[in-house]
């Protein structure tokens, strides 16, 4: 109930607020009204509370109706039942006088108030006719007699009651005139600096942007500077033509209903034309058509606000095309592109990116959740040395190349190598951006096959360090010097010291081990190789442990890819053969030597025996002395076998000679007396 109490906003709803004003001051009147009957007329204290009931009920029921926003009905019931309320006791109480024509003329103020001239002018009337009637039925003797008898002092209250309610309206109808002048004024004053404002608005709008005015069927009545600039035409050839003379034909009809729907239902519209200029270039523009309204609601012009895109557009082309290169070049390559925003935490993924794991799913931006996140795919053992890698690179703020190989699990269920590259994003001014732009490529096949390599390689290193010998892959420069690009040292102990990086580093550290007088021998033959590009073959010696070794390098000249040549070899230790060999020629030089004298003693005995003439006691003589010759020849062979025995028990090479031994009957051919030839018997 205490709501419909509440006093209504005057600036905002002037109407609402004289309705409950109103209404208030005729409760306030009413009720001294009523008091003054109870005063003088206490008799009729029935009469006074119907009265008073009939006044709180026009009160609470009009200003209800005020508090809900029906002003309009509260104003006419508010009028209407006052009227009623002053007029119909007018022929209970005696005539016009009783209450008086003072307190219907309130009525009749009341009502201009609240309904206006013609509101205010038909209550007049409508008294008018109604005092009218009842001073006919008082002259005619049909007008009841008087219930109130009043003296001088209550006819005096009964007149200043209404006269203090006119006074009231008085004041609120010239404060109410006061109010409007000034508040015109005001107006005017605005309206003034709203004229230099919008001169301003239309100064800073011509010169900022491309500005038209035209009629409802779309011809020109207005063109700026700027559009005249752009356009290529002048203001007289552009005024009164259709806005067809710009179109380009770059728009399919469908593009412009929107523009259509908005013009007919007479709201604004943005969107962006190409334009035609006078001499055929094409231009953009961002347009905004903005409808002008008359006071009926319905558009009598249009106002364009244009701005120039041209560069714009040109620029979005290059981008578009730049982008769609871009594309091409992932598609080719099979490389699948990614862009993390660390703002947003959103990635863009391509569709290869996708394809690669197997998922089918077009490009997009994708939450970095629910397991799809990079993170959620990385192989257990790969996971937290990848994520260490990316948010070092991260938090580095550094314009250097990200890069790691990890493993991500293809949807069904096998492991994928991939290989990741990204770099931050730069803005205009150089700045880092927080937006990454990267790369996934799938290098699974060169993985196995860098894998089958290193199998081959440990396959190779084995096999070669079970030899008894060093195996070699070098280059050669023209002064002689290896470059070492592999080496093995095998099974043998007897060896160059130095680490097997080392050699690769410094080819010369193999020299460490040679024998002085044979280290030159390196660098000579090896320039040698470098000249003729034939084959590698000599022999020298090294010491180790205070040993004199023999080893034997052999090498292989073979082209790579690119031209170069590359050398493949091995040495191995030859000692064993050395001293073989050296053993024989020791034999053959003994045999040489030594068995030179009796054999010549034996020759002279028999060619003295072979001529004939001798006796028997010469020739016992001379088998006599034939035979220490013999036994010394016999002892000879014998220690000589027993030593070659001896070196060849010793000699590591443990090879069984017997059947070659045996067939050296064919070395030797000697004519019988008869001059046949025949082999030699086995010894």
């Amino acid at each position: 109930m205490k709501n419909i109490f509440l006093v209504p906003d005057k600036e905002k709803d002037y109407q609402s607020y004289m309705v409950y004003a109103l209404t208030l001051i005729w409760s306030m009147v009413t009720g001294i009204v009523v008091a003054t009957g109870f005063f003088y007329f206490p008799q009729l204290w029935l009469r006074w509370l119907l009265l008073l009931s009939i006044a709180l009920f026009i009160a609470l029921f009009n200003l209800t109706l005020n508090h809900f926003g029906r002003t309009r009905a509260a104003s006419w019931s508010l009028t209407g039942m006052l009227w009623l309320y002053i007029t119909i006791p007018c022929y209970s109480a005696g005539g016009i006088f009783a209450p008086g024509i003072l307190s219907q003329m309130s009525v009749i103020l009341t009502a201009g108030f609240l309904l206006g001239r013609r509101g205010g002018l038909a209550i007049g009337l409508l008294t008018i006719v109604a005092d009218f009637g009842l001073a006919w039925l008082e002259a005619t003797g049909h007008l009841p007699a008087p219930v109130v008898i009043h003296d001088p002092i209550s006819r005096w209250i009964s007149a200043i009651i209404p006269f203090c309610t006119v006074m009231v309206l008085q004041y609120y109808a010239i404060n109410h005139l006061r109010s409007s002048l000034i508040t015109l004024q005001r107006e005017t004053i605005k309206r003034k600096a709203a004229v230099q404002e919008l001169q301003d608005y239309k100064y800073a709008l011509d010169t900022s942007s491309i500005v038209s005015i035209s009629a409802v069927d779309g011809t020109f009545t207005f063109v700026n500077e700027n559009f005249c600039t752009v356009s290529k035409y002048s203001a007289e050839e552009l005024i009164g033509q259709s806005h067809s003379v710009l179109w380009s034909g770059e728009h399919p009809p469908e593009y412009f209903a929107g523009l259509g729907l908005a013009m007919q239902e007479g709201k604004s519209y943005r969107g962006e034309f190409c334009n035609r200029a006078k001499d055929g270039s094409l231009y953009w523009v961002d347009t905004t058509i903005v409808p002008f309204l008359n006071a009926s609601g319905k558009v009598y012009q249009y106002m364009s606000i244009n701005g120039d895109i041209t560069r714009k557009k040109e620029a979005l082309e290059q981008l578009r095309a730049s982008e769609e290169r871009y594309k091409s070049i992932i598609t080719v390559s099979n490389t699948g592109a990614w862009e993390y925003n660390a703002d947003t935490h959103q990635v863009w993924y391509s569709t290869q990116y996708f394809a690669m794991l197997g998922i089918d799913q077009p490009d997009g931006v994708w939450e970095d959740t629910a397991g799809m996140s990079w993170v959620d795919r990385l192989h257990p053992d790969d996971r937290e040395r990848a994520v260490k890698i990316f948010d070092k690179f991260l938090s580095g703020g550094t314009t250097e190349l990200y890069e790691s190989i990890f493993r991500m699990q293809h949807k069904n269920g096998d492991w994928v190598w991939i290989w990741s590259r990204a770099r931050r994003l730069l803005d205009k001014d150089g700045n880092i951006t927080n937006i990454t732009l990267g790369t996934h490529t799938d290098i699974s096949e060169r993985v196995k096959a860098e894998e089958k390599i290193k199998e081959s390689e440990r396959l190779i290193k084995k096999i070669t360090s079970q030899v008894p010998g060093n195996t070699y892959m070098f280059e050669i420069e023209e002064s002689g010097k290896p470059n070492i690009l592999f080496v093995n040292r095998g099974t043998e102990d007897f060896n160059f010291t130095a680490d097997l990086e080392e050699i690769s580093r410094d080819g010369n550290k193999v020299l460490e081990v040679w024998h002085e007088d044979d280290r030159d021998l390196l660098h000579e033959k090896m320039k040698e190789a470098y000249q003729s590009g034939a084959p590698i073959s000599f022999q020298y010696r090294i010491v180790v442990k205070d040993m004199i070794r023999w080893r034997w390098l052999q090498a292989v000249p073979e082209k790579n890819k690119e031209g170069k040549v590359i050398w493949y070899g091995a040495t191995r230790d030859i000692t064993a053969l050395v001293d073989y060999i050296t053993s024989v020629e020791q034999i053959l030089f003994d045999i040489s030597h030594v068995m030179r004298r009796p054999i010549s003693s034996m020759l002279g005995i028999t060619t003295l025996m072979s001529e004939g003439g001798l006796d028997r006691e010469e020739m016992v003589h001379f088998a006599r002395q034939l035979h220490p010759v013999a036994q010394e020849m016999d002892k000879f062979m014998r220690e000589l076998n027993q030593v070659y025995e001896q070196k060849r028990q010793i000699n590591a090479l443990n090879i069984d000679f017997s059947l070659l031994v045996d067939k050296r009957n064919s070395l030797f051919k000697i004519e019988d007396d008869f001059g046949d030839k025949n082999t030699m018997p086995p010894a």
